[in-house]
């Protein structure tokens, strides 16, 4: 046990035992153990140690808090050891944390191909594992949502590229639903009766027994081409029975994608930016307001506009406490030009929307550099592929993949940032439901040691800590081509608050 580890070695080391020590010291010892099961653990030793636990849970807490209002933070960087098996790079995948784990399923990948497997991080080691799971596994699919209900995760919608033959093909929507149960390591399909349409880049949340989806690309039946909604569905997680949900008169939100959506309380959800195309982007916010048949938007006035953060689209937003944070570069940077993909692997500015620019070049889709769990879409294996495969799947064992030794040991350091960095943009929405209002912070300090500028990740909270994982590093300075599978990133942030001081 953690616990009692580290009054052996404090025994070692003088001949005292850890008993003898002030309660600061042990709480500042315990400070540098892992808040999760390692925290946990020591609870056990005794109840002075777990008095200690606590408290140190509790300042930990609130200096995360305190560091989120002052945006303040700590960036931890964690990469996968080189020439290991690890979660491959990724971007718009999806990504929920459920007690100590983090949950990360699909993602586009460096070759225009998508994924379908599942990973998860434990977040007491800081060690990715990969669960071989059974059932019904979902398509590959990227800009699904996932989200956690007891002890399932509900995965629902995306998208992924067409087949590279015939040419000339749409993007292909999901409207599938799968329930992986945690307990059984299982997918589950789940086929219902009505269904809202094929749709990515949604936004989904679990109020109570349900789970409301806002917005994203939406393809009608018969139709051929997308279109940005702003409709609300409703999901019974009881009956598994989908609602259209029925709205009173007045404003309501353009249709988007890419928005970002959080739970307020029981009645009331907050929904902030979004994207309706490559010249057209939202900054605004709206409650949604959940009481009654007929539900209801308002309008949220933000206040201090020039500390907003951009392209809220590609930067997800989370929630901490009443403070709704979204990482962006940092204020004091030049606008960056606006940023579409190509498949020909490389960065160019906007363009109008128009049906010229967006056909996808099939016929120049480089090959795979990256594996799919199950293999390409539509492709077959051959006889010393179907072996291997067979092999594989007669592992009933879990692959772990554990990051390297220094990893382990201690979090590997962020260099300092260049001019392209990112930092912390905070959104106070502690007036939101009384006044209608809400506050873009003005940074009082501007952290230098954030990340290079990256889009369409996941951003996720833990125990006092924000884990960003994986996107696409966003080079502005050049607009020429550029390998794209150099760009992609399968690494962790931690955003924690500074060390704890005696």
């Amino acid at each position: 046990m953690v616990g009692r580890s580290i009054n052996a070695m404090v025994d070692n080391c003088n001949g005292t035992s850890m008993d003898a020590l002030p309660d600061e010291v042990i709480e500042f010892i315990l400070s540098f153990v892992s808040t999760y099961k390692d925290l946990h653990n020591c609870m056990a030793v005794s109840e002075r140690w777990k008095r200690c636990a606590e408290n140190v849970r509790q300042v930990k807490n609130r200096k995360f808090h305190k560091s989120i209002a002052d945006m303040d933070m700590n960036w931890t960087r964690v990469s996968v050891a080189p020439n290991t098996a690890g979660i491959t790079r990724r971007f718009s995948h999806s990504a929920v944390v459920c007690d100590d784990l983090m949950y990360i399923f699909g993602g586009c990948t460096s070759s225009m191909t998508t994924f379908n497997d599942l990973w998860k991080l434990d977040l007491n080691t800081r060690m990715w594992i990969r669960p071989i799971t059974t059932g019904a596994y979902p398509s590959p699919k990227a800009c699904s949502t996932l989200v956690q209900y007891k002890e399932m995760l509900i995965l629902f919608g995306g998208w992924t590229y067409p087949p590279s033959y015939p040419l000339h093909q749409s993007w292909h929507l999901y409207d599938e639903l799968h329930v992986y149960d945690k307990s059984k390591n299982q997918w589950t399909c789940i086929n219902t009766m009505l269904t809202p349409p094929p749709m990515a880049g949604h936004s989904a949340s679990v109020v109570g027994d349900w789970m409301i989806v806002f917005g994203g690309l939406q393809r009608q039946q018969g139709e051929v081409h997308c279109e940005k909604s702003n409709v609300v569905w409703k999901l019974n997680l009881v009956t598994w029975t989908w609602t259209q949900q029925l709205f009173e008169g007045g404003q309501r939100p353009k249709g988007r994608f890419g928005a970002t959506q959080v739970v307020l309380d029981e009645k009331n959800l907050l929904i902030l930016g979004g994207s309706a195309g490559p010249n057209i982007q939202f900054h605004d916010c709206w409650i949604l307001n959940m009481e009654g048949d007929a539900w209801k938007w308002i309008r949220v006035s933000l206040l201090d506009r020039d500390n907003e953060a951009q392209n809220i689209w590609s930067n997800p937003g989370c929630l901490v406490g009443d403070k709704l944070v979204v990482l962006n570069k940092r204020r004091n940077n030049k606008e960056a030009h606006s940023v579409v993909y190509y498949p020909r692997s490389q960065w160019l500015t906007a363009l109008p929307e128009h049906p010229r620019f967006s056909r996808i070049d099939l016929a120049n889709r480089p090959n795979d550099v990256d594996d799919n769990v199950n293999g390409r879409r539509g492709s077959l294996l051959n006889r010393h592929q179907e072996k291997c495969s067979q092999a594989t799947q007669q592992r009933n064992i879990q692959h772990t993949v554990e990051l390297s030794p220094m990893a382990k040991k201690r979090l590997i350091a962020m260099p300092k940032s260049n001019e392209l960095s990112m930092t912390v943009c905070v959104l106070d929405i502690a007036q939101v439901l009384t006044a209608g209002t809400a506050k873009w912070l003005m940074p009082k300090t501007l952290s230098s040691n954030g990340p290079e500028e990256t889009i369409l990740y996941s951003l996720v909270q833990g125990q006092s800590e924000l884990i960003m994982f994986g996107g696409i590093l966003k080079d502005c300075k050049t607009l020429f081509p550029c390998d794209l599978s150099n760009q992609i990133s399968n690494c962790l942030q931690f955003i924690t608050a500074h060390d704890y001081v005696i």
